[in-house]
């Protein structure tokens, strides 16, 4: 018996020491050298946040947007982009919602690039640790390019009498997709020549900041929600992937990932015919509670969310 009750005690004794190993083991202060283990796995990416998002609209809907003036005296400040910012008048074919860090671009369908109704994409803006901007800047990735966000374009826009680089693109060449991703590094000085004061670095805030009206309700964008065709899929989760984006949750064929400042949803289909954003859930600056049909697109207002439906954009025009 004394035997047994030996046995026991030696037993539980070993147990509380392996479970106090096993706790001790991942408490942060026991963990050797997490620099040096961060730079196998290579944790330096660049930051990747939201800056604008665009959708193509059919005539009914870009016509009762840019026209319903309660809305938009309520809702976000509409212009027609640059260089001015000049107000949406009766002749535009594009237009932009401002918020304090990103923006929505509403396209028409005869609009200057000559998208069709229903293509989308979605714009990020990326930032590397203590690197300012030049022409020869990179994404830096979790692993190495390979075929992912090897093609590049550096835009211009023209302020006064010459074109002035504001930022430089990567993306995944994806002939006939409907739904385009890319991720820029946006130029400082293209902001000192906008607004004719100097910045340190470039901000989405600070581009925003003369056209953002924070005492109307739109703030931002939370969360985009993707129904892809299965090549758009991989490629927009692989992207996601290797800029170290957090994948929060897989459920079949949804996944969900999240980036530094916004949450995208992004479903599999093999019954569609091209890829698009179907729903956006934004941030407002106040608590609302309305719900507004423009054309094809509802926006519904829930306290602090406003959420933006495409369904019957794509139903509607296919």
């Amino acid at each position: 018996m004394y035997n047994r009750i030996a046995f026991y005690t030696f037993l539980l004794i070993f147990l509380i020491s392996c479970q106090y190993q096993k706790q001790k083991k991942y408490e942060p202060s026991s963990i050797i050298d997490r620099k040096k283990i961060d730079a196998v796995f290579n944790k330096d990416v660049s930051k990747v946040l939201l800056n604008h998002l665009y959708v193509v609209v059919d005539s009914i809907t870009y016509s009762t947007l840019t026209k319903n003036n309660q809305w938009i005296s309520t809702y976000a400040s509409l212009d027609l982009g640059l260089p001015d910012f000049a107000p949406v008048n009766n002749y535009s074919s594009t237009c932009y919602l401002r918020g304090h860090q990103h923006y929505i671009e509403i396209l028409g369908p005869k609009n200057k690039y000559n998208e069709p109704i229903g293509k989308s994409g979605i714009g990020f803006s990326l930032q590397n640790n203590n690197e300012h901007f030049h022409l020869d800047v990179e994404p830096k990735m979790k692993l190495a390019k390979d075929s992912l966000l090897y093609a590049t374009e550096t835009v211009k826009m023209a302020l006064g009498n010459r074109k002035h680089i504001w930022f430089k693109a990567f993306y995944t060449p994806s002939p006939g997709t409907a739904l385009h991703t890319w991720y820029a590094f946006y130029n400082p000085v293209f902001l000192d020549t906008l607004y004719k004061k100097h910045h340190a670095s470039y901000s989405r805030e600070a581009f925003l900041e003369p056209s953002y009206k924070k005492k109307k309700l739109f703030n931002g964008i939370n969360e985009i929600y993707l129904t892809c065709i299965p090549q758009d899929y991989i490629r927009i989760a692989q992207e996601l992937g290797y800029l170290r984006c957090k994948l929060l949750k897989k459920n079949n064929t949804t996944l969900t990932i999240k980036g530094d400042d916004v949450t995208v949803h992004i479903k599999q289909s093999k019954t569609i015919e091209y890829s698009r954003i179907t729903k956006i859930i934004c941030r407002l600056n106040n608590r609302d509670n309305s719900s507004t049909q423009l054309g094809n697109l509802t926006i519904s207002n829930q306290d602090m969310e406003s959420v933006w439906t495409f369904d019957e954009l794509h139903e509607n025009n296919l």
